[in-house]
Order: C-alpha cells, then structure tokens, then sequence
C-alpha cells in the first residue's frame, strides 16, 4: 500500500468522524503521525478519539500510525507547530499532484463535484481560472464571467488575482490607478502569515458602483512589491498551523461583503501557488487552453491531477473534487472552428474518461460537451485595454457564468419555503406509485383513478370526431378505454377492435392470422375490406348491445356464434360467401340505428399492430385501414345513432391513398400534448393519490388536495409540480425543472409521450427511495437530480418502442446514428441510408432538422433518443 493510499484512507476516516477537521498526516523513520484539529473533539477523551478512529481503519492501515493527536484548536497551541511534512502526503504540490496523475485508474475515492451534490455549499464556492500557457484569453474570461454574473445573475463577486509575477486584473477591470501601496494580495498574505489582524476589506477595490463587483488586485507594482513576493512561500503555509491562503479565502468569505463567488485568476504554468489553487481551495478550475498539439500533454496531466485531488472542502465526511470546466480559446474564424472545436472535445473526452465512472450517483460521467466551451476570437476584445460590461463583448461568456450559478448557494431566505415540503417525505416516498405500464394492461379501477380528463380528451373524444390520430405512446389507448368504460354521456361504448392485450379482448377482434385469412378470402371473393368491416360492426353490436337482439341476428351465420376467434372467422366467412351477407348486415345496421334507445360509439384501436410488421402485412393494413375509413364515410350519411371512432398512428394514416380521403380533413384531432400543464397533470394526479403527498401540498395550497386535478389552473400545477420535484435543477439561478423534463422528453417533432413522463417519474422514485437512505433532503420529495439520472433508462426504453413496436423499418439509420456518435448530423453520416427512411426518421422524431447557412442538411437527434444511441451533442466533423 502506498504512502499516498494510507494518507488518502486516513483521511477520510478522520473526515468521517469530524467532517470538519484539518488533518495532517506525516510519515517518518518510525511510520505515521496523524495530527486532526476540530472543536467537535471537544466531548470526548483522547482515548475515546483514538478508538473511534481506529475503529475506522483496516488494520494494516492502523498499524503504521505511531502518533495520534487529534486535539481541539486550544489544545493545539500547546503542541505547537507539525515538525516536517513529507512531499508524498496529501500536500497540493505539484510533485504530488502530478504523481497521482500518472496513474490513469487511481482515483482514490469516489468523485464528488460540488455540481453533484443535493444541498448547498455552506460558503461561497472558490472558481479558479488556470492555464498552462498564456495568450489564451483566461484574465479576459475571468473579468467577462464576473460582470455577467453582477450584472445578468445578480451575485456578489470577489475577483482576486493570483498570478503574483504578472498582474493584470486591476488594468482589466480599469482601477489600476487605484491601488495603493501595501495594498492586495500580496500584502494580505504575508500579514495571514505573521498572524496579523488587518481587515481583508483594506485590499479590496470596489469595480463600479454596483456594490455587486470587487477586486482584490495582486498589488502596486514597484520594488516593495517585488521584495514581498519573494517573501512568500507557499509549501510553508501548509506547514504552520495557521494557513495563510486559507485564511485570506476564509477573511473574504466572511467579510461584509458576503460574496455569492470568489473568482481566482492563477498563475501560469506549474507555479507554485497555482498548485494550492487548483488542488485545495478551488470548488470548480476553469481550464483555458488552445488545441494545439503543444498544450496536449501538459493540459491531460493537469486534468487526471484534478480528478484525483480532493480540495479542503467535505460535506457529510466526503471530500470534494475540485471540478473541472474547459474554456478553448481563442477560436480563430472560418472552417478551422468546427475542427479544432471537434479536436479539443475529443481530448477532455479522453483525459476524463477513467474518472467519469468513479463519479459519485452519476451513471453518466463526464460529458466533453456538457464541461467544454469555444469562444470565439473578437479582435475588439484582444486589443482593448479593459473589458467593460457590453452585453455583445459578455455573450460569448454565458456558459461560463452558467457553470459556476450551478454551485453557488441558494439565499437563506428560499430554505424555509422548501422546508414545509419535508412533512412526511419518507411516507410519501412509501406510497408514490406512477405506474409504467401500457393502457391495455393496467388494471381497471386504477385506470379510471389515474386518468386525467384535460381539454385535449374532451376535443378528442366528441362524437363528431371519427378519426383520433397520434404517435405511440401519447395517449391514444388510454382514450379507447376511458370511452370503453362508458364515460361519454349518452353513448354506448362496442368494442369492434383492442389492442392484443386489453383485458376482456372480444373474439372479434382479430390478429395476424385472421387479418391474412379476411384478406384471402376477400380476394377470392372479390369484395373490398369496406364489406368486411359492415360485417364485423354488426357483429360486434348483436354480441355487445343486448337491445340489438331485437331486430334478430345479422346474418343467420352470426345467430349461434362459437367460442374463440376461429368460430368468428368462420363466421364471417360464412356471411362473406352469401352474396347479399354485407348488404344484410348493412340493412340491419339501420333498423338497429332507428330503433336504439341509446346512441353507440363504435371503437376501434389496435390496428397499428393487429395486422403484423411484414411489408405484406403492412401493405394489408393499408387497405385494411382504408377500407374502414371509406366505410365510415359512407355510414356517416346514413346512420345517426351510431358513429365509428377509429384510432391510428399518424404515420400510418399520411400513408394511406383512398378516395375521399379529404372527407376528414376537419373531422379528425391528432393527440399531442401541446400544454406543458396539461402534460404535467398526468404524472401529478398519480402523485396526489398517495395521501403522504396530498398533505404536503395541503402544507402549500390547502385547496390543492380537494380539488380535481384536471381543473387545476397553471399556478397550481406550478406549486405541485415545485413540491413533488423542486422548481430548479440545482440553485434558483438554474434551469426550471418544468423546462428540463419537458424539452428532454420531446421527440424532433415536438411531441411528447406521457408514457415518457411516468417512465421518468418511475425511475427517479426508485431512485430516490435508494437515495434518501444515505442522505436527506427536505426541499422537495424527489430531488431534482433524481430526474437527471433516470433520462438515460427513459431514452432506452423510448428507443425500443419506437424501433421494436413503430417503426422497425428505422434500425438501419438508427444504427447509422449510433455508429456516428454525435450531433448535430451532417448529411454525410446518413449517406449509406435511403432518401426515404431519412423522411421517416423526420416523421417519427428520431431526427430533427436544423436551420444550415449551407447547402448540406443538417439534423438533430432530439435527447428523448440521444442517450440510447451513444450519442454526444459535439457536432459534425
């Protein structure tokens, strides 16, 4: 075992005791001195320390530590000062850094991101900005970064400037002439070092009068400066009890400024202070660098020695990972962007690879093209002396800014609002339930429970509306069953065709098989599927609506029907091989019209995979389904008591060519969820069933419990939705959960599938049941990350339905897709594929087309799909 490996588990144990220790470890000729500092010793003994520590450890590790001084701070003052510490332990030097890097696999712990973590910072977080060579536009960034977040997001920054040997945030910012004598960082440091008491606020200058903005410049050039600077040894301040950097990021954390962020501009190269920098104190290292093959060795090192560091900060006993952010810069103008962009993605893939499976409650990694950003060459902003806060010189800069609002802390005042949604958050965990199975199958009652009757269903299910058109999944057999339970007024439901597996499927509604039989036999016949269909219509009303029997049976052949599909068949032949049978069944359709006491709702699903996925069988469809549709418009006419309700998937009907056709132009609704609240009401009128859940929105809205779901207005879909999952991803600065469900669910046409929704749903509870065991959180019943890591097991699963049970025709270009790995999709990645699945894939939302200055077509594969397909938003080649 390694020196390193005994001080990394050391470490952790005491950590995991006392989240709040400093801890030292220290080996020498006779093996290891552990020395920890924390007040929370106080309660216990030194023996009593000792054992619960070694109660930590493995034995061999136990064994090597001859010195256990685990003290409180006043009792620290009585040991004085550590002797030495050895290169090898835990220090952030380079040495170490750099040696923990040059093993790939070596990450010690599990790696934790303060970006990962469910609860806030209990400070403001520390965002260094490093290169290892200069001209790359770092300073320039840092400065633009820091007015976008005074000026766009509202924080208070501390901009401190750390490279020491070469100066130059105070010019950037324009108050270099401001800076006095024995002011800034220099002389800040070497006053922490002699244990001085000078407010941290007399080397600090005010940017503008904001009272958002501040700079700590490194100092006034001139001799004194340069005799400071060499004063200043960094290795020392980890060697001293009290730890000069440490105390200068603690003294501005605590000032009257009470900063959101303290942003660092370091140090080129392998500096000596960049190390600490990078290694301790920082939360997130934005790493600038240009692609060039010169920089390539050098930046991997540095990328591997942050992942397998882990900086002063813990939460819950686990130390943090200083996380890692890639600025390119500068991009020159012309074709070379794309391909140098393409380069320096394809190196932070690499460099991040082994550590991204060691990332802690995260399946996904690290993603090159969520961690890295281009930004542009502006000539304007190369050669100007101070970057002011113009929203055209900032743009370029958002995503930076958007990084670092990730981890800053929320406001103290939003814990109390979150708080009243921890009432009975392990109950309601308890009894959540968002069922995922299909609409055929679920049970009855809980159907009826579960489903919402939105505006969209009223539209939809209107009597005058004989076609309903939709993709799978987006609710389709969900509105046959809601019609077959009887819940349109004044109209009774006939089952003609299910879906294979809806329970109490009549004999009538037939498969493959029998399809092909009907087929053969209208053929040889010569009838059209118009004449099966009048067929099967008057069966199904005689066997389902007892005061047909009145008028007699059909045909004498549906008088005494068998048990079982074939007797029907049989049947049907039977009254197809009479050459008046389907004007028999036709004639006592209208007397059946005339004389019923109610009207009748013929209903027909399942057609979509009734027929088989064969080109023969699809072809049979075709006809099959036009048939029925030329039959209904010729009903229509005649009948006025009953009307047919035909369910289709949309790709199915734009392929379909029959006369007349047009006559529905008007008559029929596609189902697509358009209103983000109506979607969300799915998934929430489930969650409102547990009662755990309902009292915590009683906690919000005392009306919200009482009332239908369905009837609830924008407002409080918001404060249910905020309760069951939190308003943002992470911080009140970030993206809106509501925004983030409902663009990754989308396909590229826009449509969504509530199927989709309670997938999500499903898996992020599994998740966060799992989750809640190790840590709490009290701000809403799942937490938002929950939703993150379960969008991979929802994209798998969207993928299958659409490959397996839609369109199967589609494997080839999703392999293609696959095989290409990214997006957006140049035409040359789908060059080996036909003109036609191309348009069907648009169809289906595998793809979606982009707007392109160019000639060539260029496509997006939407996210519902992206993560089944292996595929990373980095673009074409």
């Amino acid at each position: 075992m390694s020196d390193r490996e005994t001080a990394d588990e050391i470490t952790a144990a005491v950590r995991e005791l006392v989240p709040s220790a400093v801890v030292h470890v220290v080996r020498d000729a006779g093996g290891v001195l552990v020395r920890a500092e924390s007040d929370a010793f106080a309660p216990w003994s030194h023996e009593e320390r000792r054992s619960k520590l070694m109660s930590r450890l493995r034995g061999e590790v136990a064994e090597q530590v001859h010195t256990w001084e685990l003290l409180t701070a006043s009792e620290a003052e009585w040991y004085g000062d550590l002797a030495h510490v050895e290169e090898g332990a835990r220090l952030p030097l380079w040495a170490t850094a750099l040696e923990r890097a040059q093993d790939v696999g070596d990450v010690p712990w599990s790696v934790t991101f303060a970006s990962d973590l469910d609860e806030d910072l209990d400070s403001a977080p520390v965002v260094t900005f490093y290169s290892l060579k200069g001209g790359v536009g770092r300073s320039t960034a840092l400065v633009a970064v820091a007015r976008r977040l005074t000026a766009e997001h509202g924080l208070t920054v501390v901009c401190i400037d750390m490279d020491l040997e070469a100066p130059g945030l105070d010019a950037l910012f324009g108050i270099e002439n401001q800076v006095d004598p024995d002011q800034g960082v220099v002389s800040a440091l070497l006053q922490c070092e002699f244990g001085q008491q000078e407010s941290v606020l007399e080397h600090v200058i005010p940017v503008d009068d904001s009272g958002r903005l501040y700079c700590m410049p490194a100092g006034r050039i001139d001799s004194a400066y340069a005799a400071q600077l060499r004063a200043l040894e960094p290795e020392i301040w980890y060697r001293e009890r009290t730890n000069a950097l440490h105390r200068l990021i603690d003294d501005v954390r605590d000032s009257n400024l009470r900063p959101d962020v303290v942003l660092i501009d370091s140090r080129t190269g392998v500096s000596p202070v960049a190390a600490p920098l990078l290694f301790d104190i920082s939360d997130m290292a934005i790493v600038c660098f240009h692609p060039h093959a010169q920089a390539r060795a050098g930046t991997e090192m540095l990328t591997k020695a942050l992942l397998g560091a882990t900086t002063r900060r813990s939460v819950d006993g686990r130390p943090l990972t200083p996380e890692p952010r890639f600025v390119v810069s500068p991009m020159p103008p012309g074709s070379s962007a794309t391909r140098l962009a393409e380069r320096a993605k394809s190196w932070v893939e690499a460099w991040t690879a082994a550590a991204g499976s060691q990332r802690e409650g995260d399946s996904h990694g690290l993603s090159a093209e969520e961690i890295t950003h281009t930004v542009p060459y502006n000539a304007e902003i190369a050669f100007t002396d101070t970057v002011v806060g113009a929203k055209g010189q900032l743009a370029p800069y958002a995503r930076i800014a958007d990084w670092i609002v990730q981890i800053v802390p929320e406001p103290n005042t939003m814990s109390s609002l979150h708080g009243r949604t921890s009432v009975g958050k392990t109950e309601a965990l308890r009894q959540l339930s968002f069922s995922t199975g299909t609409a055929e199958i679920l049970d009855h009652e809980e159907f009826l429970q579960d489903y919402v009757v939105t505006r969209q269903v009223n539209e939809t299910a209107a009597p005058g509306v004989p076609l309903i058109l939709g993709r799978k999944g987006t609710g389709k057999t969900a509105l046959f069953r809601w019609l077959a339970a009887g819940k349109l007024t004044e109209w009774e439901p006939v089952l003609v065709t299910t879906p294979n597996q809806y329970q109490g499927r009549p004999a009538w509604s037939f498969g493959p098989d029998n399809y092909a039989a009907v087929g053969r036999a209208l053929d040889q016949r010569g009838l059209d599927w118009g004449s099966f269909w009048q067929v099967l219509m008057a069966l199904a009303i005689y066997e389902s609506y007892g005061p047909a029997r009145e008028q007699g049976a059909p045909h004498p052949a549906l008088a005494d029907l068998g048990s079982g599909d074939f007797a029907v068949t049989q049947a049907v032949f039977d009254v197809l091989d009479d050459p008046m049978g389907p004007l028999r069944c036709g004639d006592w359709l209208q007397r059946v019209d005339a004389g019923a006491e109610r009207h009748l709702l013929l209903l027909f699903d399942g057609l979509d995979t009734a027929f088989g996925h064969s080109p023969a069988q699809r072809s049979r469809r075709s006809a099959a389904i036009a048939g029925l549709l030329t039959k209904e418009a010729d009903l229509t006419s005649r009948l006025h008591g009953i009307r047919l309700k035909v369910f289709v998937r949309q790709d199915i009907w734009q392929g379909l060519r029959f006369e007349n056709k047009s006559h529905f132009f008007g008559l029929s609704r596609r189902l697509q969820w358009e209103d983000r609240e109506e979607y969300f009401k799915v998934v929430l009128k489930r969650a409102v069933r547990a009662p755990a859940f309902a009292e915590v929105l009683a906690e919000i809205d005392p009306v919200l419990p009482g009332t239908e779901v369905a009837a609830w207005g924008p407002e409080q879909v918001a404060a249910a939705w905020g309760a069951l999952v939190g308003e943002r991803m992470r911080g009140e600065r970030t993206a809106f959960t509501a925004n983030w469900v409902w663009n990754r669910l989308a396909d590229g046409n826009g449509d969504h599938s509530p199927r989709a929704l309670l997938q999500l749903f499903a898996a992020a509870l599994e998740w966060e049941r799992s989750e809640e065991k190790r840590s709490g959180y009290d701000r809403s019943v799942l937490r938002p990350r929950s939703l993150a890591l379960s969008l991979e097991s929802v994209s798998d699963k969207a993928l299958s339905a659409l490959l397996d049970e839609e369109f199967q025709e589609l494997r080839q270009a999703a392999e293609a897709l696959r095989e290409y790995g990214r997006t957006p999709v140049g035409e040359d990645a789908l060059s080996g594929i036909e003109e036609d699945l191309v348009g069907l894939a648009q169809e289906a939302g595998l793809l979606e087309t982009l707007d392109s200055d160019g000639p060539e077509r260029l496509f997006r594969v939407p996210d519902l799909y992206r993560w089944a397909l292996g595929v990373t938003r980095r673009g074409p080649m």
